[in-house]
């Protein structure tokens, strides 16, 4: 493999053994050659012995028009590592099947859109029980998005592990949103 892995250890070390057992299992992915970059994160969570979640593994692979990301937690690193290799695997392989679609030689199919869902006002109960909390609120500004079609937002979404992602509508010009649920989805439009 032609690129590095950029190894991070969060209240962990990521020992040599760690570092080469993860490695090994990454250069074995098919389509591995095709990231400009691989990073990944090993860290603790909890300090102290015995819970299930003290330990997450974090890796983030990008590709050329495309970000694959994964995250897991547990007990054990090199659990972690063997139970995200599958859908790594899967991941990269779709990628690879759309590769002509990230590259823009083709366009994206459009998808069907199944039924379009009413908005009804929001219920004035729910807002006096609420009335005087303000949560904390952290801003992420989105200065180009380039407009893409759902099916290609859907992908994207895929890939970096998520169950929602905004996007510029292709058809519309609009901002909308993609949400996962379970294995539907459902596409909100800013009007």
């Amino acid at each position: 493999m032609n690129v590095p892995i950029l190894f991070t250890g969060r209240n962990v070390e990521v020992t040599d053994s760690m570092k080469s057992y993860i490695e090994d299992k990454i250069n074995k992915l098919p389509h591995v050659e095709l990231a400009t970059q691989i990073s990944v994160e090993v860290g603790k969570t909890v300090f102290h012995k015995g819970a299930d979640k003290d330990f997450y593994v974090r890796i983030l692979m990008n590709l050329p028009k495309a970000v694959v990301r994964m995250k897991k937690d547990g007990g054990d690193v090199y659990v972690l590592v063997d139970d995200m290799m599958p859908s790594l695997h899967a991941k990269l392989v779709k990628y690879k099947d759309n590769f002509r679609k990230w590259d823009g030689a083709e366009s994206w199919p459009e998808a069907a859109i199944v039924e379009d869902l009413a908005v009804t006002d929001h219920d004035e109960s729910a807002s006096a029980i609420y009335a005087g909390y303000v949560p904390p609120v952290r801003r992420k500004v989105i200065k180009e998005m380039p407009p893409m079609s759902v099916t290609e937002a859907i992908e994207r979404m895929e890939l970096l592990d998520k169950s929602l992602f905004i996007f510029k509508d292709v058809q519309s010009g609009n901002v909308a949103v993609v949400v996962k649920k379970d294995d539907e989805y459902e596409m909100v439009i800013a009007g």
